[in-house]
């Protein structure tokens, strides 16, 4: 097990990282346990904890964990360039050739990346409470909510101590607090950063035993790469839902609209907003039981210039702005709300552009959306 119990510098890292790391480690476990792992020898040289680029690509379309042998290559070389393994030479980019890679985790090039020395560091953790005979997780009423699988910020201090992950209190004080800013945890009601307090008490934001698809990395690495508007222009291009008769809904870019002068077409500017998300969520995290998100359902008339929002996102879409003089707003549509359902389909996994098209698509004056709001913000309202 790695030693965490030196000073690290400041680390923060976007949730959606961990996740992508989280889904790296599960594959890196799976392919331990098929042997894919293992010291191979080229031209009388022996390396060590490697894997092999073309038959790790057999074995991903074999088990089904993804369609084809391109996706896997795409999806193996996010997680390359994510830094969660290399080329044993430092010298490919990942192929589906005879070219060996080793995860950082079985070699020591893991000291020089901070943020997967960090993931490393809360995977160790979580599952050591999770399987401590003296669990600090637990449910708690306060104030007629309760709070599951939470725990007290003295309690995690004391078990961190205790089970050696650092020497001091003061380290495991210093720990709580790296965690909660890159929040993998939270306090339960966002009120508080960690303290090493029996009246506080926080929980774990990753599920860190939650399964993930193989193609989830390719989702959150677009979004990541959204979220600091360096995606391509195509990919982050907003659509307003706009249209000038009830029945004559304007499309967004997807259709050539050059003779239907009865459409109107509005996307934006070169310039892109950034994205109104505080942490993006997928499809998983919102239909997982667990989830702090709350559907609700809205019916929006159109007006004489349409419905009067903006949404974005690649799947799930989310409301990006809302016009506050337009009936999205009489109707009680509000941004960072995901789009669940349009008209009684199911959209959770379906891009922007998709979902524009249901929208714009409607033979009515209205629109039926069920759309999710965290409960925080619920409680705002």
């Amino acid at each position: 097990m790695t030693d965490y119990r030196k000073e690290y510098s400041p680390v923060v890292t976007s949730l959606n990282t961990y996740k992508i790391f989280l889904i790296g480690e599960q594959l890196r476990t799976c392919m331990n346990g098929v042997g894919l792992i293992r010291d191979r020898k080229y031209r009388l040289r022996t390396y060590r904890s490697c894997f092999q680029g073309n038959e790790t690509v057999d074995w991903m379309v074999r088990s089904r964990r993804c369609d084809d042998r391109l996706t896997a290559v795409r999806i193996m070389r996010t997680l390359q360039k994510w830094s969660f393994f290399h080329h044993v030479c430092d010298d490919h980019n990942f192929k589906d050739e005879l070219l060996f890679y080793r995860f950082r985790r079985d070699d020591d090039s893991i000291e020089s990346q901070k943020d997967l020395l960090l993931f490393y560091k809360v995977l160790d953790i979580y599952h050591s409470i999770n399987t401590s005979k003296k669990g600090i997780l637990r449910g708690y009423q306060v104030k007629g909510q309760v709070f599951d699988r939470a725990f007290m910020g003295s309690a995690f201090v004391d078990w961190l101590v205790k089970s050696g992950m650092v020497d001091t209190k003061e380290r495991a004080i210093i720990t709580g607090r790296q965690l909660l800013e890159n929040d993998i945890i939270r306090h339960v009601t966002d009120d508080h950063h960690f303290r090493n307090d029996s009246m506080l008490l926080y929980q774990f934001n990753l599920d860190l035993d939650q399964r993930r698809r193989m193609s989830d990395v390719l989702i959150l690495d677009d979004t990541r790469r959204m979220s600091t508007d360096s995606r391509s222009s195509n990919e982050s291009q907003e659509i307003a839902v706009r249209n000038i008769e009830s029945r004559d809904i304007g499309l967004s870019d997807i259709e050539n609209t050059e003779n239907k002068s009865s459409e109107t077409i509005e996307s934006s500017s070169p310039m892109q907003p950034k994205s109104v998300l505080l942490r993006y969520e997928t499809a998983d995290d919102l239909e997982s039981p667990d989830t702090p998100f709350i559907r609700s359902c809205l019916r929006i008339f159109s007006d004489s210039v349409g419905y009067g929002f903006v949404i974005r996102g690649i799947g799930p879409t989310y409301v990006q702005t809302v016009d506050p003089e337009g009936p999205a707003a009489d109707a009680g549509l509000k941004v960072r709300q995901y789009i669940y359902s349009v008209n009684g389909e199911n959209v959770l996994r379906e891009d922007h552009h998709t979902v524009a098209q249901r929208i714009m698509g409607s033979n009515r004056d209205y629109i039926n959306l069920c759309v999710m709001s965290h409960k925080r913000e619920l409680k705002e309202k």
